[in-house]
């Protein structure tokens, strides 16, 4: 995928920030579909070379949603979306004890232990926090501009629904908060890791909180839609040395940015 121009926080009053809500079996965890998905056959190999994004509708039937659906994601995100203030995503992090880090295949996901007690709040209803994950460089663009990577937030209601929070990192000199969980991800693919805690998720969110809003779907097979989305817009700093080191594992792992076939992206104010 072509290099794309950092993007550049601005102040809020600009109105340019960007957050975004994900699904959990999605966006390169590692997981393959929705917790109904019904299917029983194994999902085949994809990746994003010789198997990539392009290819994912024609590896499988469960995955023709990826080149057939209207509501796919990630997008660019419009700077100047229609600001509404009401639809503040609330997102209620703290400290948790540990985190298991695995390697995917796709990505590296850092596995929370179920009852952690972080989540956000969407529309009144309340997701828990089950992982995270990493792209490079960014899924999501704000007005064609990508960053470094982006950390995919991912969270599931108590009626199975997931919503990720999108986070954009760019990279920065100077201590990083994604140290510790990168530093020391594992190298072989299904390895995993436990990372000793306590980890403070709130250090991992910019200060600001505009967010950006539109429903979507998973970024990766079986790219099954009905995915609340949440990117906050102001950057978090990533050490080069550590999205250098991301990129030895992964050269790269960001699916483009998909049409909005007329949906709506709205802006929240923190």
């Amino acid at each position: 995928m072509p290099t794309k121009t950092p993007f550049r926080s601005r102040p809020i009053a600009a109105v340019l920030a960007a957050v975004a809500v994900l699904v959990i079996p999605a966006c390169g965890s590692g997981e393959r579909r929705m917790p109904s998905d019904p299917s029983p056959h194994a999902a085949p190999h994809w990746d994003y070379e010789a198997e990539g994004p392009d290819q994912w509708a024609d590896l499988d039937r469960d995955f023709l949603t990826c080149k057939s659906g209207h509501q796919q994601s990630p997008v660019d995100l419009p700077g100047h979306a229609r600001l509404e203030p009401h639809e503040h995503t609330t997102v209620d992090y703290h400290s948790t004890p540990t985190v298991t880090l695995r390697n995917t295949g796709h990505t590296v996901q850092a596995n929370l232990p179920a009852g952690n007690g972080n989540r956000i709040v969407v529309d009144g209803v309340p997701f828990e926090l089950t992982q995270f994950h990493f792209h490079l460089p960014s899924e999501h663009t704000v007005d064609g501009a990508g960053t470094t990577m982006e950390a995919h937030f991912v969270h599931k209601s108590a009626a199975g629904e997931v919503a990720v929070l999108g986070v954009l990192l760019q990279a920065s000199p100077g201590p990083s908060v994604f140290t510790p969980i990168l530093s020391v991800a594992p190298r072989a693919m299904d390895a995993e890791t436990v990372v000793p805690g306590p980890i403070d998720l709130r250090s991992m969110l910019p200060g600001a909180t505009d967010q950006f809003r539109y429903q979507g779907s998973l970024t990766t097979p079986p790219c099954s839609e009905g995915v609340s989305w949440t990117v906050l817009g102001s950057p978090v700093a990533v050490a080069p040395a550590d999205a250098d080191r991301y990129r030895t594992l992964f050269a790269h792992s960001n699916r483009p940015t998909q049409p909005l076939y007329g949906r709506v992206v709205t802006l929240a104010g923190g």
